[in-house]
């Protein structure tokens, strides 16, 4: 009578089987034989019922911004246990002495990252996250009808990228377009000066907006050839416009505002047919700044301001469905979200950036950033981004790097444990 080894078993039984086990011993099994980790991998979502923190890779949004896609259950469990207790290797990039306001934005096979008053493209790789050597370097510039002749001295503040087009905003109130395509091609439209806080473009690549710091944003109609933008629309609001975003679900617009004067608005929304006010968001008697919002579907809104608390907004019900609020009190500059379960904030002080799981009030980790040489900061993050191994981070002197994708061992660097211990202490 022949023997009959355990891996000959059928793949149902050895699926029934493995049910049994946890997540530790799945990954010990799958080292056994090539059989067992091929039957793991390709049942990992039967075999392992839970979900992951920043690993879930379900929103086609997210997936185009991630290096590489998961292939795994248990890699995303590794991956996430990586996050949760902050294991991770950091790298710092362009040290500069002079502090400015920088802009990034992160996507598969790019990031683009804005200092002073040029906009850097990097190709992401494997083995150094990002090339040290930018693609190229875009410097907006005024045509020579304008009054200032040759390359501009101010700075961008904020810029979002659309398929071959770039839109930023202009510290002197100018509003620029690139195409990434002909480099030679752009325009920048400047009516008055002011300061420009924030800039979008529509779904369709249409439309641009922009929200000023003279208490208005515009809506500017977007023509490829030739690269020209062309004022369509001006709406006062009384105060100052902080952050814009189109959704891309909807015909509906956002505006974040500084919840100023009498209303005390915090977002305004706005149909894009006519840009008239359809509906209103308030803080109650709090009065905060509103300076940075995203889209969560066609009915929700995450925003996050100066009052410390990140928001989550149901727009069926104008009201705030969701409240978190920062472990230190500080205020909130910027947002980022994977469209599942993760949202990162960077606050104010000490270059610090906190993860929320949106299933629950607790706050799964803060990471804080260092400068070139180890030691800590004291510079709000001033933009971030972040796939499903690594998070950007954008302070005044520097871009930080966390890479959490490495096997090998790391230090834990557990603050809300640090932070809960000492709140029982």
């Amino acid at each position: 009578m022949s023997q009959c080894c355990f891996d000959d078993l059928s793949t149902e039984l050895l699926i029934y089987i493995f049910n049994f086990l946890d997540v530790r011993d799945l990954s010990r099994l799958r080292l056994i034989c090539r059989r067992f980790r091929d039957v793991i991998n390709a049942w990992d979502s039967v075999l392992i019922k839970t979900t992951t923190v920043v690993t879930n890779q379900n929103s086609d949004k997210f997936l185009a911004r991630c290096f590489t896609k998961i292939p795994t259950k248990l890699e995303k469990l590794r991956l996430q246990n990586n996050w949760k207790y902050g294991m991770y290797n950091e790298k710092n990039l362009f040290y500069v002495r002079k502090r400015y306001m920088p802009w990034l934005k992160l996507d598969k096979d790019y990031l683009w990252f804005s200092r002073g008053s040029k906009i850097f493209n990097y190709k992401r790789d494997r083995e150094c996250i990002i090339n040290s050597k930018p693609n190229y370097v875009l410097t907006p510039q005024y045509r020579h009808s304008c009054v200032n002749v040759g390359f501009s001295s101010i700075d961008v503040t904020k810029f979002t990228v659309q398929d071959d087009i770039l839109v930023g905003g202009l510290s002197d109130g100018g509003v620029y377009v690139q195409n990434l395509i002909n480099k030679n091609d752009f325009y920048i439209d400047k009516d008055e000066h002011t300061f420009t806080c924030s800039v979008d473009i529509s779904p369709d690549g249409l439309v641009v907006a922009s929200g000023m710091r003279n208490d208005c944003f515009k809506i500017f109609s977007l023509h490829r050839d030739p690269l020209e933008l062309t004022l369509i629309h001006t709406q006062e609001l009384g105060q100052r416009a902080w952050c814009v975003s189109f959704c891309e679900e909807r015909p509906i617009f956002a505006c974040g505002t500084s919840a100023g004067g009498d209303s005390r608005k915090s977002i305004l929304l706005f149909d894009t047919d006519r840009y008239t006010e359809i509906m209103n968001l308030k803080l109650g008697h709090f009065i905060s700044a509103t300076l940075d919002i995203k889209w969560d579907g066609p009915n929700g809104i995450w925003s996050c301001g100066n009052d410390s608390h990140l928001r989550r907004w149901d727009l069926r019900t104008g009201n705030c469905e969701q409240k978190f609020h920062d472990a230190f009190g500080a205020g909130l500059y910027c947002l980022d979200y994977d469209y599942c379960n993760s949202i990162m904030v960077g606050t104010y002080l000490h270059g610090r950036v906190a993860l929320w799981d949106v299933r629950t009030k607790r706050c799964v980790q803060l990471y804080f950033t260092r400068s070139c040489k180890g030691t800590t900061l004291n510079s709000p993050v001033y933009s971030l981004s972040f796939d499903s191994e690594y998070l950007f981070a954008a302070v005044d002197q520097n871009l930080n790097i966390m890479d959490f994708s490495n096997y090998e061992y790391r230090q834990k660097r557990d603050y809300v444990k640090i932070l809960e211990e000492t709140k029982v202490g």
